[in-house]
């Protein structure tokens, strides 16, 4: 055991990695899918899956490379002090944005299916001062509480979706690969969003006990969701038809309301993937929380760690407060993905890559 180190174990990683992917990117990605692929929409998110898959393979390669550099440290070792700090408050803006809007799309979902007589800035306010709270003690914290309640709401969830693919109707996935390229590569890239936060691998190298496991648990942690969320989406579509998961604007949830368990021993069967899917915004809020913190520390140079916290957690409530709906939040978030979030993930690791090959710095 270790504590208190600010350590954490590949096996850590990984659980902090597949919650963070979840989020609510699980809820509303059949039916992003499906607007693009229909019935082969599974498969959509099966190619979106692969693409985060090398997206993580060359951030977590950049990270094994310098192992022991923050954010600022390293893009300031590689591309200059100016243009590292630049990235590092972008970045930082980025999650804030990004949070915020993650928040304001829970506590919709979550006042519509579950408490829907309490106000939004309560719900924002209680999961932010929660995660606040955690992202202050650190990220040991974090990764031990995710990794004592990961399989406790894993296993009951997945459970019910075996449950439900028995009542599927399979042949709603035929034709199989009836979609034409161009919508299927527009598919590709719209599901891809629901994979955003995995920039984050850019930042977690010095948290590591084993900086040279990384890149190898995370790439099977990526496999692991990919592969699951293909399946959610599979289910779903094989339960509702494709047509009818592209007019719900929460096809798993209503999937899942659908399912007659034997002996009905629990009433609402959505309850078990909302419970899900808290616990992955929490890791959401708490991740994005300290990492946008840490950066503006590492920029700034000095103060405490907590103080940014607190800073960076009102200006997340200040959006998380604003009239949005959910399509505009999932049009803000797909923007971000295909601007920001393909810069860090794709772009900024090939330079940096190639910064360090052309300077020959750099571990192996």
């Amino acid at each position: 055991m270790f504590s208190l180190n600010q350590k954490i174990s590949v096996r850590q990683l990984q659980v902090l990695s597949i919650l963070h992917v979840f989020g609510a990117g699980i809820i509303m990605l059949p039916r992003q899918a499906a607007a693009y692929g229909g019935q082969d929409a599974w498969i959509i998110v099966l190619l979106a899956a692969c693409a985060a898959l090398i997206f993580t393979y060359l951030m977590a390669t950049v990270g094994r490379k310098f192992p022991a550099d923050s954010f600022v440290s390293m893009t300031a070792r590689l591309l200059s002090a100016p243009v590292g700090k630049c990235l590092a408050v972008l970045l930082a803006l980025k999650l804030i944005l990004s949070c915020g809007l993650a928040l304001r799309l829970f506590s919709d979902i979550l006042r519509q299916t579950m408490m829907r007589n309490t106000p939004c800035f309560v719900v924002c306010a209680a999961m932010g001062a929660v995660g606040a709270y955690t992202a202050a003690k650190g990220y040991e914290t974090r990764a031990r509480m995710a990794q004592i309640l990961f399989p406790l709401i894993l296993l009951p969830v997945l459970i019910v979706f075996c449950l439900a693919a028995f009542e599927a109707d399979f042949s709603n996935l035929k034709p199989v690969f009836s979609t034409p390229p161009r919508d299927m590569f527009m598919g590709v890239f719209r599901s891809s969003a629901a994979f955003n936060g995995l920039e984050l691998i850019l930042l977690i190298h010095p948290y590591a006990r084993r900086p040279d496991g990384v890149r190898k648990g995370l790439m099977q942690a990526m496999i692991f969701s990919g592969v699951l969320m293909a399946l959610i989406t599979g289910i779903t579509i094989a339960r509702l038809g494709a047509i009818d998961v592209t007019r719900q604007l929460w096809p798993v949830l209503e999937m899942m309301g659908l399912i007659d368990l034997p002996g009905s021993f629990i009433d609402r069967q959505d309850a078990l993937v909302m419970s899900f899917w808290i616990l992955s915004t929490f890791a959401v809020v708490n991740c994005e929380l300290f990492f946008s913190a840490l950066l503006f520390k590492d920029t700034v140079g000095k103060g405490k760690h907590a103080y940014y916290i607190i800073a960076c957690l009102a200006a997340i409530l200040v959006i998380s407060f604003l009239p949005l709906s959910a399509e505009r939040v999932n049009q803000i978030q797909t923007w971000l993905y295909s601007t920001l979030d393909v810069g860090f993930m794709a772009v900024l690791p090939i330079l940096l890559l190639a910064a360090a090959k052309i300077r020959k710095i750099g571990g192996a």
